[in-house]
């Protein structure tokens, strides 16, 4: 018995202790989806605008403009896009590729986790559901958002708000079936309405379209308590525009545009959920704030153009062993200001193995396999003088050879040549980076693809790594050559079915290294590859 007694003592122990290092494990890993208004939160959104109009500049289609938008997002922590003029999207056509390139990038280098589409009816979703299915995960749209504005109505509100509602249900019915989250924008509802409404979406974006943030929850606070009178919790996002008087469409009043040029723009949320979270009231255990929205995008950069950079200095690369510690730092010239630093574009909570998420420094302690990655910080000025954010470049940690197993990567950042590539974003020098989960070559569609990488100088290959994206190559050869015009096959590889391919044993010497594509997993796509790593 007491042997017995001391085996189960032991296995319990033991079951503790694994737990408690799994828990610390975790911890090691813990980031928060957005950091606005000095919290974490799922989301931070903003509105952006595809196509110009008379008032309005769009993006699509404009290399500069969609860079600008997309470093504006990363800079502000945006990581949720809400995109206009998608009504009628043609799976297959010029703008839905330029469309794909967009979002992959917003997905896979700039920190957005979420694309929405803003429709006003029900055909609009079918449109959406057909061009997912013709593009690669990264590439596709998460949220159906409703906006029709039945408030507005002069003629019959009651018949808007219905066909609303059908529009809401359709789009519910489609993004059950697609995988897809559904939302609607509101400006001023009945209590009736606002229980239908929290029935039928996901997520509610409720308008609080101020000059500025004095007592900003109490715009309108009875809509809060009409959605929160669903028959479930009702998760909700408040919307603050950013048009002045030069830029709003409306003639007779404007937003939050002045304001903006000595306030910060996480400022607003700060001060709604401040205020929100003094408000008293049962109707509270029915509403989930989960962030913050921006309408529109586009006048951002009129407020911040002549705003200068308060990031001085930027955090640099490092190497490191596992279980050592490493310190990355960052300086900003602002005199009030909150950090936040990011974890491949998720913002780390201090905890675990990390310390110092919220400071000028952030410390790796134990260094461990999951933690050898990209490593930014975001900071937000409080000065009335610069009220902006910006994040700093982006810092690696790496494996130091010297800590043992295998040698260097001979192929990190050489230079790397392709048959194709099919847009930006997807060049194949991504498939040198470093980065092995965000940034990746993808060729055309068409036909056998090769990608070769130039290593420099006559070199010893040993050890081949490709680490694929799902439109991976079934069978493919690695090649080698001195000189990149005659070729010798170092392996051919058949049925492959696995994302991260080890090709050890090799033998062969040559400078050019060559994988050659020939049966894709994927048939509508062409070969897609996030990195090739030589040994």
């Amino acid at each position: 018995m007491k042997n017995l007694f001391a085996h189960r003592l032991l296995k319990i122990s033991c079951l503790f202790f694994t737990a408690l290092l799994l828990t610390n494990l975790v911890k090691a890993q813990q980031t928060c989806n957005a950091f606005v208004g000095n919290i974490c939160t799922e989301l931070n959104a903003m509105y952006v605008k595809l196509d110009s109009t008379t008032r309005i500049a769009g993006v699509l289609g404009d290399a500069t403009a969609e860079n600008a938008m997309l470093k504006f997002a990363r800079d502000n922590g945006i990581n949720y896009l809400i995109m206009y003029d998608l009504q009628g999207l043609v799976a297959n056509s010029t703008r839905a590729t330029q469309l794909a390139s967009l979002i992959s990038r917003a997905k896979t280098q700039y920190g957005v986790q979420q694309v929405g589409a803003a429709l006003a009816e029900s055909q609009f979703a079918d449109n959406i559901v057909a061009y997912n299915n013709s593009h690669a995960a990264n590439e596709r749209i998460d949220v159906l958002n409703v906006e029709r504005e039945f408030w507005r109505s002069t003629t019959n509100r009651a018949a808007e708000f219905d066909a609303t509602i059908n529009v809401l249900n359709y789009f519910k019915n489609v993004g059950t079936a697609n995988n897809l989250t559904t939302e609607i924008y509101i400006g001023w509802i009945t209590a009736t309405e606002g229980a239908r409404l929290g029935d039928a979406v996901d997520r509610v974006l409720v308008h609080y379209y101020r000059q500025n943030d004095t007592d900003i929850v109490n715009y309108g606070i009875e809509r809060l308590q009409y959605l929160a009178g669903a028959s479930r919790k009702v998760k909700v996002i408040p919307i603050f525009s950013n048009e002045g008087p030069s830029t709003t469409d409306d003639a007779e009043t404007y937003f939050m545009g002045n304001w903006l040029a000595t306030n910060p723009n996480d400022k607003a949320f700060k001060s709604w959920i401040v205020g929100y979270n003094a408000l008293t009231g049962n109707w509270k255990n029915n509403i989930e704030v989960i962030g913050s929205n921006w309408f529109l995008y586009n006048h951002f950069p009129a407020i911040y153009a002549a705003k200068p950079n308060h990031i001085i200095s930027n955090p640099t690369n490092q190497t490191a062993c596992t279980g050592q510690s490493r310190t990355f730092t960052v300086a900003s010239s602002a005199t009030t200001k909150t950090y936040c630093w990011l974890k491949n574009g998720k913002c780390l909570v201090d905890g675990g193995n990390i310390s110092g998420a919220r400071t000028a420094s952030l410390t790796i302690s134990t260094i461990n396999a999951q933690d050898f990655t990209n490593y930014a910080a975001r900071v937000i000025s409080y000065d009335s003088a610069n009220p902006t954010s910006f994040t700093s470049t982006a810092a690696t940690l790496t494996a130091t050879a010297s800590c043992g197993g295998s040698s260097n990567n001979l192929a990190l950042n050489k230079t790397v040549t392709a048959s194709s590539f099919v847009a930006a974003g997807y060049e194949p020098a991504k498939v040198v980076d470093g980065n092995t989960t965000t940034t990746r070559w993808a060729s055309a569609y068409s036909g056998t693809q090769w990608i070769q990488v130039d290593l420099g100088s006559i070199s010893a290959v040993s050890r081949v790594k490709l680490t694929w994206d799902p439109a991976y190559a079934i069978d493919y050869q690695i090649l080698i050559s001195g000189n990149g015009n005659s070729w010798t096959t170092l392996r051919s590889i058949t049925g492959n079915t696995n994302l991260v391919n080890n090709n050890t044993g090799l033998n062969g010497s040559g400078r050019y290294v060559r994988i050659n594509g020939t049966t894709k997993a994927l048939p509508a796509f062409g070969f897609s590859l996030y990195e090739l790593e030589i040994y």
